[in-house]
């Protein structure tokens, strides 16, 4: 039987280093725990270090053997490290330091995969779930899309509804620069136009985005503290009030707090440090890459919720479907 030895190698944060196999190998593009074939003579560990070496210039110390399978006729030996250099790759196509939970979200190779999967369920569970809003816990889009079409046809811009959602998905105000643009009229004009038909619909009319209430429910039972995040007014806690969710959040942030739009992480950093929230226990909600990535500037693990898979290229960490998938993501 060949044996193979695999390292779950840690930095100095506890992250676990995946690597990805070049063009023209086995499992081309996949992830793997980096490591390599047995040599006569050697045991799991010394072959360990010398593959680390010739593939990565990688040194490590203190090994230990955490698990052993079998699969194809290959016997692996993944042997838990500790990093004291950063790797250089010279076979793998790309390499990255990952909190255990992020493992979940890159497609490995059969044999790593259910490793991957352990290590990331075996972190500690999130103990804290910051949310945005629009998209993500209100279904908002029908009615911001339809304002926005509605606002740009007031300035003689015909836009169709699906590249108004578009624009929309990627942040309001961008939007609005890339509709004026091209229209070549006022970006300020077409805000205020599309705020104002927007609020002819009553933020308490909204409806929840399927999952929301259940989920929101269950980690709240769970003692898990909700917090939101979200650049709209105090109209929105209007509505998880109507809901009857309001009750769930431990804390919020508003446009009347004044912080910087997503993703410059500020409105988070407030909420982590007047809650006493540990970031490397709390997520980010989100279905924006922008989201994501203020819960990440932060500190905290972040998930996309993108249902159309209108973001997959984006490099997003972990990613849903729906809702209810995030407590078992997250590790309750």
């Amino acid at each position: 039987m060949i044996e193979v030895s695999a390292g779950i190698i840690r930095d100095g944060a506890g992250r676990i280093l995946a690597c990805r196999r070049g063009e023209g190998r086995r499992n081309a593009h996949l992830w793997e725990f980096p490591g390599g074939k047995r040599e006569a003579g050697e045991d799991a560990a010394a072959c360990l270090r010398r593959e680390l070496e010739e593939e990565l210039s990688l040194r490590v110390e203190d090994l230990r053997t955490v698990h052993v399978s079998e699969a194809e006729g290959i016997r692996f030996t993944f042997l838990t490290c500790r990093a004291v250099s950063d790797p250089v790759p010279t076979e793998h196509e790309a390499v990255r330091f990952c909190r255990p939970r992020e493992l979940q979200a890159l497609p490995f190779c059969p044999a790593d995969a259910p490793v991957a999967r352990a290590l990331a369920l075996r972190e500690p569970p999130a103990e804290a779930f910051f949310w945005d809003y629009d998209g993500t816990l209100l279904d908002t889009y029908p009615v911001m899309t339809d304002a926005f079409v509605r606002a740009c046809g007031e300035q003689g811009h015909v836009i169709s509804p699906e590249d108004a959602l578009s624009l929309l998905k990627r942040s309001l105000r961008e939007a609005v620069a890339a509709a004026s643009a091209e229209a070549g009229t006022d970006a300020e004009r077409l805000y205020r136009d599309f705020r104002r038909i927007e609020a002819l619909t009553p933020a308490e009319a909204l409806p929840l985005i399927p999952g929301v209430r259940e989920t929101l429910t269950a980690l709240h039972a769970a003692g898990r503290r909700h917090f939101l995040v979200t650049h709209r007014d105090r109209a929105a806690l209007r509505a998880l009030e109507a809901h009857g969710l309001l009750g769930l959040f431990t804390g919020w942030v508003t446009e009347e707090d004044g912080f910087p739009r997503k993703p410059d992480p500020a409105s988070v950093l407030h909420l982590v440090r007047v809650h006493g929230v540990s970031p490397d226990r709390a997520v980010m909600i989100g279905d924006r890459p922008l989201d994501v990535e203020a819960g990440r500037r932060a500190g905290l693990t972040g998930i996309l919720l993108d249902p159309e898979g209108r973001f997959s290229g984006a490099d997003c960490g972990l990613t849903v479907r729906a809702i209810p998938e995030i407590p078992a993501l997250t590790g309750l």
